[in-house]
C-alpha cells in the first residue's frame, strides 16, 4: 500500500445542483440530506437518472415502503451502507446510466451466460408420416391448395 488514506466524509443538505447530487458517488463520500416529506424526495430522486445505490435511514415502515415501491435504483441498503454489495449471493448491478444487469450468486452467473434450448428430433416424429414438415410432398400441396381453393 502507498500509505495514502482518505477518511470518510458525509456531505449534509448539498445544493441540489451539485456534482455530488448529480453524480454515482465511488469513493468514502456519503452525502446525507435531511427531509420534512417524503414525497418531495421521491419526487426528487424520480427526476434524476437512477442510482446504483439507494440508502435509506429510518424507523418508520410505512415510509421505508413508500421509499421502495416508489423508487427505481440498482440495490438499496436500509439503515446502512455498502452492504447490498457485500451479499455475494445477491444480485448487484445498476438501471439505466448506471449499468444494466447484475453479477454475484445465482443471477449474475446467469447473466454472463447464454443459455440456449438445443431441440433434436427423435428417430420417428409422426408429423413426418403425416407430410406436416418439410420437404413437404406434392400430396399435401394438392390438399392444402384444395382446402384453400388455390
Amino acid at each position: 500500500t502507498s500509505g495514502r488514506k482518505l477518511a470518510l466524509h458525509l456531505v449534509v443538505d448539498p445544493p441540489a445542483g451539485s456534482r455530488i447530487a448529480r453524480e454515482e458517488i465511488f469513493g468514502p463520500v456519503l452525502q446525507v440530506e435531511r427531509y420534512a416529506d417524503i414525497a418531495a424526495v421521491i419526487d426528487r430522486i424520480n427526476a434524476a437518472p437512477r442510482p446504483l445505490a439507494l440508502y435509506y435511514f429510518g424507523t418508520d415502515r410505512a415510509e421505508e415502503r413508500q421509499v421502495l415501491e416508489r423508487t427505481l435504483s440498482g440495490g438499496v441498503a436500509i439503515n446502512d451502507v455498502m452492504l447490498q454489495v457485500a451479499a455475494h449471493d445477491a444480485p448487484f448491478g445498476g438501471v439505466g446510466a448506471s449499468g444494466m444487469g447484475v453479477y454475484h450468486g445465482r443471477e449474475g452467473f446467469n447473466e454472463f451466460c447464454h443459455p440456449r434450448t438445443v431441440y433434436r428430433s427423435g428417430w420417428w416424429d409422426p408429423r413426418k408420416a403425416l407430410g406436416l414438415v418439410p420437404p413437404y410432398s406434392k400430396k399435401l400441396y394438392g390438399r392444402l391448395s384444395k382446402a384453400l381453393r388455390v
